[in-house]
């Protein structure tokens, strides 16, 4: 059966390498750590201790485990932190957030050499899949050499629940092999048991996310020295579109566009999820008249009425400018992006009709008061102008939003207590076959 998912793995790898290739998402600086194969000096890092391996995805998990390798790193000083990803976007992120003596690497592809050669680099004591990265020859071969498992911040969507009923005779074996899956909320939870997780090992501890928003918040002197750049005035108003994915921008400059003259000049401010995609959003926005830039381009005398975000892991400075934020990757069906480092700060915040990705998160803020949400875009251009128009209102909607994002506090915590009993020896005796 191994033989089988190998070469099913193997060949939908061929099939997505002509769009990385035409997308430029390959190669990239570091791919050949996807074979396991690790530079000599992060190797030499590593040598003779017992790493703890956290894989998250790409940014925004990178950024939600901060948190957690914080308290990780406080607690177990002697074991190295080992975090992996699969974009380069999260590796730029992790590389800037973690210490001298911890590792950053890519994920090796999922094939039994490939994680072999993995493992034995980092000889992991506990290996941490963040959310739903649930890759069967990685957790097949960390349990042969009994390794810990766990999912930490899980989560499951409705979309991938039905996925998962498909192959849910083979899930239950793979599932059987992690040690405890801890998960965003009680939904989430009894989707996992649903396709045969088993309930000892299924808990609930809140999102990670809630807890990282708040140390992703940019000092306010960083905020005001980017206004000064960006030549902003204080009665501008600024809209932010945070993540955005390919179809959004253009219905962004279309509200944008659409919005009534006011007294107060209004820009625009995009960051398009994946930075490959700037060239096809600046042709979208110059084909529209607009005046753009790119903002780490931009100077005080720069003429502008929409800005692109061109580099990582400035979006956070960016959100503290706003005076709306929209959420990307809502009004297609993604399943939205993280609203927490918007709400963090204060903001009004607005998204699609797709959030399934932090379901209970938006639900939250929208029980709260706290968020606006849309379904079309029509309905995008009159809730910009109404909550540009009436800034008392959206003062209020921010701050419920910021005071919600502070009580939510604690899943870092209640993760680090589930771990420590898992730190302190093997789920399972080495040896399955």
């Amino acid at each position: 059966m191994w033989l089988l998912y190998e070469l099913l793995y193997l060949i939908g790898f061929v099939l997505y390498l002509p769009s990385a290739l035409w997308r430029r998402r390959l190669p990239h600086a570091g791919w050949t750590m996807r074979l396991g194969w690790y530079p000599a000096a992060l190797r030499e890092r590593l040598a003779g201790r017992r790493s703890i391996w956290v894989h998250a995805v790409s940014v925004g998990e990178a950024l939600a485990a901060q948190p957690l390798l914080q308290r990780l790193r406080q607690a177990y000083p002697d074991n190295p932190l080992a975090i992996s990803t699969i974009t380069p976007g999260g590796f730029d992120v992790a590389s800037k957030r973690l210490g001298a003596r911890d590792a950053v690497l890519y994920l090796p592809l999922d094939l039994q050499g490939c994680v072999d050669r993995a493992l034995d680099a980092l000889s992991p004591r506990i290996l941490i899949l963040m959310e739903s990265e649930l890759w069967p020859m990685l957790i097949r071969r960390a349990y042969a050499r009994g390794i810990p498992v766990v999912v930490v911040n899980g989560r499951m969507s409705p979309r991938a629940f039905r996925r998962a009923q498909w192959f849910k005779p083979w899930l239950g074996g793979m599932l059987g092999r992690v040690a405890t899956f801890l998960m965003q909320s009680r939904e989430d939870a009894g989707r996992l048991l649903a396709v045969g997780a088993s309930p000892g090992r299924v808990h609930v501890a809140g999102s990670l996310k809630w807890d990282a928003s708040l140390g992703s918040r940019p000092d306010p002197g960083a905020i005001a020295a980017l206004s000064r750049r960006l030549g902003l005035q204080d009665n501008e108003q600024i809209i932010v579109g945070g993540s955005t994915h390919r179809g959004e921008e253009a219905v962004l400059l279309q509200a944008f566009q659409s919005l009534a003259t006011s007294g107060r000049r209004r820009r625009l401010i995009l960051a398009p999820r994946y930075l490959e995609r700037l060239s096809e959003v600046e042709g979208v926005a110059t084909t529209r008249g607009l005046q753009l830039v790119r903002l780490s381009e931009a100077k005080p005398e720069s003429a502008w009425d929409v800005g692109l975000v061109d580099a990582f892991g400035q979006l956070p400075l960016y959100y503290g400018l706003a005076s709306v934020v929209f959420i990307g990757g809502s009004l297609i069906p993604h399943g939205g992006q993280n609203p927490l480092e918007a709400t963090s700060l204060g903001k009004p915040v607005v998204f699609g009709p797709s959030m399934h990705n932090f379901a209970v998160i938006a639900h939250e803020l929208l029980a709260h008061h706290a968020a606006r949400q849309v379904g079309t875009a029509d309905e995008l251009v009159m809730l910009l102008e109404e909550l540009l128009s009436h800034g008392t209102e959206s003062a209020q909607m921010g701050r419920r939003a910021q005071e919600l994002t502070e009580q939510f506090q604690g899943a870092s915590e209640r993760t680090l207590a589930a771990l420590q009993p898992l730190l302190a020896g093997p789920a399972w005796p080495a040896g399955y076959g």
